[in-house]
């Protein structure tokens, strides 16, 4: 399993959990719901971290800051629209 962006469900539920128990740590968090304590303490979702991850990879690969063959990976279309 990758710890940063698992693709099984029990696996990301699994890693949840643990994000989960580790906010209960927090003093005076104990009884508050798991997205009360989320927005407490001021931190994303793992779910939304990872489609956050997965956008920031797509974009490194597209501009080639990543050194993968995105043809190998993407199929682009030519823009036929302008836009402003």
């Amino acid at each position: 399993m990758e710890a940063w962006s698992p693709y099984m469900v029990k696996d990301i539920q699994l890693l949840e959990k643990v994000q989960q128990r580790a906010t209960k740590c927090v003093t005076g968090l104990k009884n508050k719901t798991y997205q009360q304590r989320l927005k407490i303490l001021g931190i994303p979702s793992l779910e939304l971290r990872r489609k956050r991850g997965d956008l920031t990879e797509t974009y490194k690969i597209l501009t080639g800051k990543e050194d993968i063959d995105r043809d190998q990976l993407f199929q682009l279309t030519p823009n036929t629209h302008s836009t402003r």
